[in-house]
């Protein structure tokens, strides 16, 4: 009973989270009748405020006549008529809206929402005057190209939930930046923090004990803020009892983990710490803690085989809740461990780039939810197994650069919600037939480029095969495709890179050939022969 208490508590809290969140922008719509209209001086407050917008593509053609409850993203209280959300949130649809914030909206005194994410203000500050909505609970400014110093007046928001100043790093603007993170503290409501890509490098000695500070916190997102110090003390976590969700990636710690983060926190569904210069060994997993993991990223970063501990100590849960296990690019070596067979949610698998030796893991025959998985460049060594074609949601494998060895099973031709297929550098041999192909219907990417030593492997099609899929790419550099021009190309409308070099072709190339929209093609070491037409639409990179 405990731990069925303990499985629902996160799903409890982050329902009332969301509840809280639609609760800040409700409108008391229950009675019509009762609508009072827009109040005068709010709408001269939003004309003035779209006065000093810059709208390129008309977004705000609406804001026009005497009830500015009826414009677009502009929502009012029923009952009262006031103004309490503000929803100007770019979504695609239209150019980004820019200019300057006028403090006009101060007039709105009920505004509980603000959202003017994804538009572009061309590195202004945010507006110190932000801080003085007393009912904000909602403010949402990520993405919108804000730039200079984080103004401490935010902090005077103490009935925040939700607060989401992430950076834009796609624009040549210096990013958002602190001085410090004091005025966090009171933010004593909020519930998600969400500080990506800006500049905390001013605060990284201090970051921890600040967060610390606020009580209610679900998820806390800082992922690239240059962050360098992570603190190593017992409990810092002692105030975020239903902490949910973490994202430290892409900082500069250059520390092992401290054993707090996998120990304190038993609620985190998510960890994030994908290329945050972790090193040496992972601390050791107590039982029964972490267990309502659902994505885990530890990627791109320094850990040694010592690490794969962390694996054996999740794979203990009763209640395993794991879908996305994500080591690549690290130091892991060893035997793929068969604990890995107890995380049956399994979605996502990615042990790429590390040092694993061993045959393919039987274990991952039990991952029946599985859609990706990634053991490249590794020494994974022997055959793929037949079992592969029973991960029927499986949309992308990727074994290429290993030591493996064999013929290919026909099975992996019933992955039919399979989309790439990379196999390339290893020693295969045999045939790849139609039979290969039978129900690969949504393939899009094709890879299975080998050493010109390994001549071994040899694909057997008819020349009127039409194939279930329409592939994007291909790659089956150094394997036997036979004399003639491969025929079934002509049905494969979106290729935009073929790569067939020394593949034993002896023909010419057809006239159909070079009507297709090739951006990358490669046809080397063939023995090609013929005219070229006197013109080509092929990219800028063609090698024949």
């Amino acid at each position: 009973m405990a731990s069925r208490k303990n499985t629902l508590l996160p799903l409890i809290v982050f329902l009332l989270f969301k509840l809280l969140i639609v609760e800040a922008t409700t409108i008391n719509s229950t009675d019509a009748d009762l609508n009072k209209g827009c109040i005068e001086e709010e709408r001269k407050a939003l004309l003035e405020f779209k006065h000093g917008l810059k709208d390129p593509s008309d977004r705000l053609s609406s804001w026009v006549g005497a009830d500015c409850c009826k414009w677009r993203g502009v929502d009012c209280d029923n009952r009262t008529g006031n103004v309490v959300k503000v929803d100007l949130r770019n979504n695609g649809d239209f150019s980004r809206l820019g200019g300057e914030i006028s403090d006009s909206l101060l007039d709105l005194k009920h505004l509980n929402y603000m959202d003017l994410s994804f538009n572009h203000f061309q590195g202004i500050p945010v507006p110190d005057f932000l801080g003085s909505f007393e009912r904000l609970r909602y403010l949402n400014l990520s993405n919108a190209v804000f730039g200079g110093v984080i103004p401490p007046h935010l902090g005077n928001l103490s009935q925040l939930n939700y607060l989401d100043l992430n950076g834009d790093v796609s624009y040549y603007v210096p990013l958002m930046r602190v001085s410090n993170l004091n005025w966090l503290s009171g933010l004593s409501s909020l519930k998600y923090l969400d500080l990506g890509n800006v500049n905390l490098s001013e605060a990284t000695t201090t970051w921890m004990q600040t967060v610390n500070m606020l009580p209610s916190l679900l998820e806390l997102h800082l992922a690239q803020c240059e962050l360098s110090d992570f603190p190593p003390y017992s409990n810092p976590f002692v105030n975020l009892t239903f902490l949910l969700v973490i994202d430290l990636s892409y900082n500069h710690f250059n520390t092992t983990l401290p054993g707090w983060l996998f120990n304190n926190i038993s609620t985190l569904t998510d960890l994030y710490l994908g290329g945050a210069n972790i090193k040496g060994p992972i601390p050791q997993v107590g039982m029964g803690n972490l267990c309502l993991l659902v994505n885990l990223d530890l990627s791109h970063n320094d850990i040694e085989s010592q690490g794969i501990e962390l694996v054996n100590g999740l794979s203990t849960c009763t209640n395993n809740s794991l879908e996305l296990l994500n080591l690549g690019h690290n130091q892991f070596g060893g035997g793929l461990p068969d604990s890995l067979g107890n995380f049956k949610n399994l979605k996502s698998l990615d042990f790429g780039y590390n040092k694993f030796v061993g045959p393919f893991p039987n274990s991952i025959q039990r991952f029946t939810n599985l859609e990706s998985l990634d053991l490249s460049e590794n020494s994974i060594s022997g055959p793929i197994p037949t079992w592969i074609g029973n991960l029927l949601r499986m949309k992308r494998i990727d074994l290429s650069f290993n030591l493996m060895n064999g013929t290919i099973p026909e099975s992996i031709g019933q992955l039919t919600e399979l989309t790439q297929l990379y196999l390339d550098s290893n020693s295969w041999e045999g045939v790849i037939s139609e039979i290969h192909f039978s129900n690969l219907t949504n393939l899009e990417r094709f890879s299975i480029h080998l050493s010109p030593k390994n001549h071994s492997l040899h694909f057997q099609v008819r020349p009127e095969w039409i194939p279930p899929f329409n592939l994007k790419y291909i790659d089956a550099s150094n394997c036997h495709v036979y004399p003639k021009f491969p025929t079934w190309l002509r049905t494969q409308k979106r290729l935009t890179k073929i790569t067939l070099r020394n593949v034993g072709i002896s023909d010419t190339i057809p006239k159909w050939f070079w009507k297709l929209d090739i951006w990358r093609l490669d046809l080397s070491k063939n023995q090609l022969h013929g005219k070229l037409p006197n013109t080509l639409s092929f990219g800028s990179t063609a090698f024949l």
